[in-house]
């Protein structure tokens, strides 16, 4: 089967892969945007329960976490967040600051998603709904990339299908998948973002305080005596 030639296919219509499609329309290749859900943008509409929340003030390249920590400040200098709050302005959705610089929709999140659609429109950005891939393989300097709609063709392959956080949502290990495939190195995935995680021991010593507030002085590193919090803790 003849496959359908491209400049850049990108896998996942989530918030990455949206910008991502957007900002390669906007420089004039032709651009696939697939996804295997029927809706894109799912993540956004549940963000912030259900308002969004789509940046911060403060963002930079000091409040990440990483082994490199160079890693985002070319990202970060390139596409601030006051460049897509310009853009979020220019699109007349009405946004207030929660806490710590949080910006949230004062409305509904659906606005940011119809916002990057539109944008997506803008960039002659094709979208392909409802289509899983099946192969991702490189042909000389292209890549090709088998899907249930038919096959593609590119140039420049971007994955942006994101991690296992949602699965009910139809999050997969597909980028995993491709990242091993390619021989790239994967640090094992572990849950983020969720409430303490015990061994069975553990839980059989603690499990009966759930859900109590009790006062608690927390000390960390060599110089604790000096950052010590006092704050209850729920269990």
């Amino acid at each position: 089967m003849d496959a359908k030639q491209l400049d850049v296919v990108v896998i996942g219509a989530g918030a990455a892969g949206l910008l991502c499609a957007i900002e390669a329309g906007k420089r004039g290749r032709r651009v696939v945007l697939l996804d295997h859900a029927r809706k894109p943008g799912e993540k956004i509409r549940i963000s912030g329960g259900g308002r969004c929340n789509f940046t911060n003030l403060h963002t930079s390249p000091d409040a990440y976490l990483s082994q490199n920590p160079r890693f985002c400040v070319s990202a970060l200098s390139r596409y601030t967040a006051h460049d897509f709050i310009a853009l979020v302005e220019s699109y007349g959705i009405a946004y207030h600051e929660k806490k710590l610089g949080q910006l949230f929709c004062d409305g509904s999140s659906q606005g940011i998603v119809d916002m990057l659609l539109a944008e997506c429109r803008h960039a002659n950005v094709a979208i392909g709904l409802n289509t899983e891939i099946e192969q991702v393989s490189r042909c000389g300097l292209n890549f090709r990339v088998r899907t249930t709609a038919g096959d593609f063709s590119c140039t420049s392959l971007v994955v942006a299908s994101g991690g296992l956080s949602i699965p009910k949502m139809g999050a997969t290990g597909l980028g995993y998948e491709i990242a091993r495939q390619f021989g790239l190195a994967v640090v094992p995935p572990r849950a983020a973002l969720v409430p303490f995680t015990w061994s069975e021991p553990q839980l059989a010593l603690w499990g009966s305080l759930a859900g109590v507030a009790v006062p608690a002085e927390v000390q960390s590193g060599p110089s604790a005596s000096a950052k010590a919090y006092s704050s209850p803790i729920v269990v």
